[in-house]
């Protein structure tokens, strides 16, 4: 449980997808939403780990298969949701349970369509080392940014009430190379790779919210809004994943002394998610230079919020990710 929480509303009647809901900051909001009343979709890479976690949340729930590194992957995963395409039998809560074969209560039905009142895009990746998703991008900008960037615009006609993306205050020391996205050429460090992603998702958030305010995106209400979130520094896998032992050993000894539990972090999602916002509000802890401590309203760089700067990085996002 966190040190301190927040008053989360009832979301009884309410559905929540959720990407990267198996660990992390992302299971913990899964639980708090569950608690709450929410009917949780868990979007997950790993679908057997996605079962068990969703047998353990208290509600109704669907386990949904999308690898955030492949755009085939996001577009079947969207298919499925939408009605209009489907996913294997994996990527379906439906299978053995218990010895019994069926449908888990809040699973539709095949080529009914969802409804989403909150889309949680939580999903992240860090890596040691330079690589690059199916699609041919490097990795985290594949998988931060433009992998959810594609599934929040496929799934946006589903969305009632809000789309939260996580991102970082690691974006302040990010920046967007137009001429080398993909690090090919300049040099590439985890650091600045995952800047660089969290950058962008602030960057395609702005663009997103201003484009549901101004008519150019349509969901399926009016006043969906876009919130985006730091949730600090959360004592999880991501922390410690540099590649070498021994740092890793460091780092998760730092971490047990400074960061915070993953539950505390996710109360910043929570908030993101359920309170009477200013549109496209950037959410973070209010302690330790927004490193742990209960939600508040940050600041974010002049950068990313420059709806110029975002507007280019929406259309090189849709570029790459052949979105309308």
């Amino acid at each position: 449980m966190p040190e301190e929480t927040i008053d989360i509303p009832d979301l009884a009647g309410q559905t929540w997808l959720i990407t990267g809901a198996t660990s992390g900051v992302g299971l913990e909001t899964a639980r708090a939403a569950s608690r709450a009343g929410a009917r949780v979709i868990l979007a997950v890479r790993d679908t057997e780990r996605g079962r068990q976690v969703a047998a353990r949340l208290p509600g109704e729930t669907r386990v949904v298969e999308v690898d955030l590194a492949s755009l085939e992957s996001v577009r079947r995963a969207a298919g499925e949701l939408t009605g209009v395409g489907g996913g294997d039998a994996e990527g379906r809560v439906g299978g053995q349970i218990g010895g019994q074969i069926g449908r888990v209560a809040g699973e539709k039905a095949d080529g009914e369509v969802e409804q989403i009142d909150v889309l949680v895009n939580n999903a992240g990746a860090i890596s040691p080392r330079r690589c690059e998703t199916a699609d041919g991008f490097e990795m985290l900008l594949g998988v931060n940014v433009l992998g959810p960037f594609l599934l929040t615009n496929l799934l946006l006609p589903l969305v009632r009430r809000r789309v939260v993306i996580v991102a970082s205050n690691a974006h302040k020391s990010g920046s967007f190379d137009v001429d080398d996205p993909h690090c090919r050429r300049r040099r590439w460090t985890p650091a600045a790779a995952y800047a660089q992603s969290k950058f962008g998702d602030m960057l395609w958030g702005l663009a997103l919210d201003q484009r549901l305010r101004d008519g150019r995106a349509e969901a399926a209400a009016a006043g969906v809004d876009v919130q985006l979130t730091h949730p600090g520094w959360a004592a999880t896998g991501i922390s410690n994943a540099t590649g070498n032992a021994a740092i890793d050993r460091v780092v998760t000894g730092v971490c047990s002394i400074f960061a915070q539990p993953a539950a505390q972090a996710a109360l910043t999602t929570m908030f993101a998610a359920t309170r009477p916002l200013p549109p496209c509000s950037y959410t973070g802890p209010d302690a330790m230079r927004h490193l742990r401590g209960m939600p508040t309203l940050i600041g974010r760089s002049a950068e990313a919020s420059d709806p110029a700067i975002a507007e280019r990085f929406w259309e090189f996002a849709a570029a790459e990710t052949a979105t309308d």
